[in-house]
């Protein structure tokens, strides 16, 4: 086999997952040195004492160093000891653990929700982890690892449970390691990759969290109870990192945290400025719906607050926003293509605010290359709206819209001036756009594990994707048949009856 091109053997290894790249570099010396960069492009990072070893030992190694482009960092962690024994995860005897099984496979009815689980053994162009099919009830049995951990002690399965909160709980009180990953980062000059997760709904671990934490009850989700911001320290420690060396980061997917990455100091602010100002694709998601003093919600691990909390949270973050962290932050990445901006609400249906405004976000800067734009609960003026369309009429191709409220203006002439200006490849709008007496669904919707859209929803999006002048939309005949077409699959989340919700 070592008579072959090298360049026929990096083909095979760029067609093998990961766990065989490693079974071919045995083969040789030489076969092991081509590997390399198959073998370390992607490190896997989890919460734990020994994961952030072996990242100090690859970045610190000449060898491998350069061979790490992608990081992905999953920070899950368990809640705390005291919270376990009182109640948060049932004691290992044999009818509470038991409990614990019959409470997870309480689960299955979202099973259509969740039919998939990133394997990160295994990767796709770039290195992203791909995913493969997977039950929600054999997530549910993995949790469990039934296939070990039901044939073990229970009570070491348990006990190894507490080992591992304890250590987390040492890593949270020292900043969750974030001198470690700011000096592994600072050691890897061809990362241009950061991907951050801390599952936020129901548990989908990854091969690498399951591995992990596969002598324990249970694999580790959502932020536990480290008694901070959701997910800031964990995103700072990674973008310090990136600022405080020569990485040049192009893409940066920060999954869900609090809004609270943006109320830091002047000196903290300018390293995020520094950090992403070579990024090209942007996703970021939002929560001002965390906390960290109520019961723990079972199913996804986190901490929901109270309405009155909530609204404080909300006009935290929208007054942080206003004072323009967010938009000097983006204006200083000229090369932005894709841009991914989310709010997330807390879970009662009456939202007590709105947590960010498009202007405060964009502003009225231009980004001579942005194709891709994703903006998900927040508010604007038609105006606003409009401007930043006319900004980016020549790039834009493709427009994902969420929950957008319109302050002042209407959205049947903010469509109009939509089509008008832009040349769309794809349109997407979902769930809500409200205005001033104005209220339109526009949900997916959900039929025997299938997805389907409402003909209001498709109708507006094949208006918008024809492009230039056009005559206004008349939304009211398509009423009647989107509450029959959400009733008809037992879908009544989109009542249109006209009411404001802010």
């Amino acid at each position: 086999m070592d008579r072959l091109p090298i360049e026929l053997i990096r083909i095979i290894y760029s067609l093998l997952k990961r766990r065989d790249v490693g079974r071919l570099r045995r083969v040789s010396k030489f076969y092991a040195v081509v590997g390399r960069p198959f073998m370390f492009h992607l490190f896997h990072l989890v919460f734990t004492p020994n994961s952030f070893e072996r990242l100090r030992l690859i970045s610190s190694n000449p060898d491998l160093a350069p061979h790490v482009t992608y990081l992905y960092y999953e920070p899950d962690s368990f809640w705390s000891c005291d919270e376990i024994e009182e109640g948060g995860i049932p004691e290992a005897e044999p009818e509470s653990f038991s409990e614990t099984k019959s409470h997870l496979s309480d689960l299955d009815s979202l099973s259509e929700l969740y039919e998939s689980t990133s394997d990160c053994d295994s990767t796709e162009e770039e290195g992203v982890p791909s995913a493969e099919p997977e039950s929600f009830s054999e997530t549910n049995s993995l949790l469990l690892d039934s296939g070990s951990l039901l044939q073990s002690d229970e009570s070491t399965a348990y006990q190894k449970l507490l080992e591992y909160s304890k250590q987390q709980e040492a890593m949270c009180k020292d900043n969750h390691y974030a001198s470690k990953v700011a000096d592994a980062i600072s050691h890897l000059p061809n990362l241009y990759w950061i991907c951050m997760s801390i599952q936020h709904t129901a548990p989908r671990p990854t091969n690498a969290l399951k591995k992990a934490f596969r002598d324990s009850v249970v694999v580790p989700y959502g932020h536990g109870s480290c008694g901070e911001p959701y997910g800031v320290s964990q995103m700072l420690s990674l973008l310090q990192g990136v600022a405080r060396s020569q990485v040049k980061l192009k893409r940066l997917f920060g999954g869900v945290m609090d809004w609270k990455l943006f109320k830091q100091s002047e000196e903290v602010l300018k390293d995020l400025q520094k950090a992403l100002q070579n990024i090209q694709y942007l996703e970021l998601e939002f929560s001002t719906c965390f906390g960290h003093e109520e019961a723990i919600d079972l199913l996804s691990g986190s901490f929901y607050l109270e309405r009155d909390e909530l609204a404080s949270e909300i006009q935290g973050c929208a007054a942080c926003l206003k004072d323009g962290r967010f938009n000097r932050i983006l204006a200083t990445a000229p090369n932005l293509r894709r841009l991914d901006v989310r709010f997330y609400p807390a879970i009662p249906t009456q939202i007590p605010g709105i947590p960010a405004d498009l202007s405060n976000i964009v502003g009225k800067h231009k980004w001579e290359f942005l194709a891709e734009v994703t903006l998900g609960f927040m508010s604007s003026k038609e105006e606003d709206l409009v401007r930043f369309c006319e900004l980016h009429a020549m790039t834009l191709e493709s427009l994902v819209i969420s929950r957008i409220i319109l302050v002042k203006g209407s959205w049947l002439s903010t469509f109009q001036s939509m089509r008008r200006l832009l040349r769309l490849k794809d349109i997407s709008i979902y769930d809500r756009l409200e205005a001033v007496g104005e209220c339109w669904d526009f949900p997916m919707m959900g039929a025997e594990g299938k997805r389907s859209e409402t003909t209001m929803r498709r109708k507006v999006q094949e208006y918008l994707l024809q492009g230039g002048d056009g005559p206004l939309l008349d939304l009211n005949q398509y009423i009647d048949l989107n509450k029959a077409e959400l009733k008809e699959v037992g879908d009544l989340r989109g009542i249109l009856d006209g009411n404001l919700r802010w």
